[in-house]
């Protein structure tokens, strides 16, 4: 009755230890003659724990091997993803070289199409919140540059006037723009041939003033100004904008144009620096 009640208290180890107890014997007979062999047996035993032992080592070995290769495969991914992204900034740096290029070749171009000796000269110094104050260029007096020159630009294949030089340095000058209330350019309507004076206000206004008044009829909005030439350092024939507004006041006797300039101050890159003379 105790045994009974030991077997029911303890019946999963007793399994465990009847069938690991059936296995061990088992190893040990022949299987021809059914004949128990002690010293197979413990071989046997001893066998089947090496190959546990071994099984573990194989698996922490093989592990530890995966390990150094998923290390070494990050380092080859971080290596790849450095060497792509030298390659995209030299993809990046030989684009802007050839767009560098080709806008200089543009203004090659453009620079012995213009009908006047010209010096060419890149913007180099301009105010981001306000385009129309003074401009700075990288060419001087070295180059040749003297106060007063008018500066043009090319923009969407048309000339336009931009200033005159203000001041000038060794290797770089300063350009007021048509904007300036201090620049004064005279003028003339293309298509009627009135004349006026154009200057700036300020800001982003330009204003042609002393067109006589008699004359409103043959105005249109959208004419083309343009350089008179008439004693002015500005060659004539180089175009200022177009008429924007028209204003007529009843006590004025000229009329008063406000003029679109025809080069766009905030894409400024290049400009031409005009002698007096034609080529």
């Amino acid at each position: 009755m105790r045994g009974k009640r030991f077997f029911a208290k303890h019946k999963p180890e007793s399994l465990l230890f009847g069938y690991i107890l059936f296995c061990l014997l088992a190893l040990g007979f022949s299987t021809k003659n059914l004949i128990l062999k002690p010293k197979e047996l413990g071989l046997s035993v001893f066998a089947l724990f090496q190959r546990g032992s071994s099984a573990v080592t194989s698996f922490f070995v093989e592990t530890a091997g995966s390990i150094r290769v998923l290390g070494r495969l990050k380092q080859d991914y971080a290596a790849a993803l450095e060497r792509l992204e030298h390659y995209e900034r030299i993809e990046k740096d030989l684009q802007h070289l050839e767009e560098e290029n080709r806008s200089l070749k543009e203004v090659l171009a453009f620079s012995r199409g213009l009908e006047y000796r010209n010096i060419p000269a890149r913007v180099i110094g301009k105010d981001p919140q306000n385009y129309h104050s003074t401009i700075t260029v990288n060419k001087g007096s070295a180059a040749g540059i003297r106060k007063n020159m008018p500066v043009v630009a090319i923009q969407e294949g048309r000339q336009g006037l931009v200033g005159k030089v203000a001041d000038v340095g060794l290797t770089a000058s300063t350009i007021r723009p048509l904007q300036d209330p201090g620049s004064f350019v005279a003028a003339r309507l293309l298509q009627s041939r009135y004349e006026g004076l154009v200057n700036g206000v300020g800001d982003d206004t330009i204003l042609m003033r002393y067109v006589r008044r008699y004359v409103r009829a043959n105005i249109r909005y959208g004419d083309l100004v343009v350089t008179s030439g008439m004693n002015s350092l500005f060659p004539p024939g180089i175009y200022i904008g177009s008429v924007k507004t028209i204003h007529a006041r009843d006590y004025d006797t000229s009329l008063e144009l406000e003029i679109e300039p025809i080069i766009d101050f905030a894409r400024l890159e290049y400009v031409y620096i005009l002698w007096s003379e034609e080529k």
